[in-house]
């Protein structure tokens, strides 16, 4: 007689996102937990430590998970560079007032 064993397929809604060096070489990925937590991976699968987002402020975790420090820096929204592509202004005459 045959059993079967029933397989479970878990969902755990995680995202994963590779990162790559300025070369483009692979430097590993990254994942965010559902509970919003974010760890870095090395290619090798090795954890490079992990953060968390929480009520604006981010706190750091080492590979072993011990705590490590707090960012509260807010970054300032990216502004746009409104100087290209602006046309350039004909020079202007001297004026001599009072004469």
């Amino acid at each position: 007689m045959r059993y079967l064993t029933p397989l479970l397929f878990f969902s755990l809604n995680c995202s994963a996102q590779a990162i790559y060096d300025a070369n483009g070489q692979d430097k590993g990925h990254s994942q965010t937990s559902p509970s919003g937590v974010t760890t870095n991976y090395s290619t090798q699968g090795l954890s490079l430590g992990s953060s968390q987002v929480d009520k604006g402020q981010t706190n750091y975790y080492s590979p072993n998970g011990a705590y490590q420090n707090t960012n509260t820096a807010t970054p300032a929204p990216v502004q746009p560079n409104t100087t290209i592509n602006t046309p350039r202004q004909a020079p202007q005459a001297l004026v001599m007032k009072g004469w």
